[in-house]
């Protein structure tokens, strides 16, 4: 190797050396200090995670518990007759205060002999009827106000299939099954 320069200068080796020492210490030093900061964002994210998960939890709690009964323990409450009209009337109003006044493409099919959605066996008296709506929305978060105003009213519903399809305008289709039941005595 020469030991000058083309200006005749002397070629100092031992500073490409030092070079990449300061290099390497640079990088280690630069890997370490990403994994700390790395390190302490975890922590905090998982920190976090943890307070969430409490909230959660002390949500669920807190929240309305729901009870449910057997149709033969609540069969004396159910609706002795059934009664279209009303429940098409009662569907409107609840289309209407959840926010789906103007839901495109809106139709409603009743299946007034339907088969019992439920495993058990049941009352020759207890019947169902299957009720097939379907419609198009701007929003799809209002279809569960539909939902929960449907399982607000006094007459009893059964959802029994939901599906949303979303649209390319962020609307959705909805296609939904449900069961309204009533008990098919008469009282003289």
């Amino acid at each position: 190797m020469r030991k000058t320069n083309v200006f005749g200068r002397k070629i100092n080796q031992s500073k490409m050396l030092y070079l990449i020492f300061a290099v390497f210490v640079i990088a280690v030093a630069g890997y370490f200090s990403i994994v700390e900061i790395q390190s302490n964002r975890l922590n905090n994210l998982q920190a976090e995670q943890v307070i969430i998960q409490s909230q959660i939890d002390d949500l669920l709690e807190t929240s309305q518990s729901t009870t449910y009964h057997d149709i033969s323990q609540i069969i004396q409450y159910l609706p002795n007759s059934y009664n279209q009209l009303g429940i098409i009337n009662e569907i409107n109003f609840i289309k209407n205060i959840s926010g789906l006044a103007l839901a495109t493409n809106y139709s409603i099919n009743f299946d007034e002999f339907a088969e019992s959605p439920f495993e058990q066996d049941l009352p020759d008296t207890v019947k169902f009827a299957e009720i097939s709506l379907s419609m198009q929305i701007d929003d799809p978060d209002l279809i569960l106000d539909f939902m929960d105003n449907l399982l607000d009213q006094n007459r009893l519903y059964y959802i029994d299939q939901l599906s949303v399809s979303y649209t390319v305008d962020s609307g959705a289709s909805i296609q939904m099954t449900f069961y309204t039941i009533y008990n098919d005595v008469s009282l003289a």
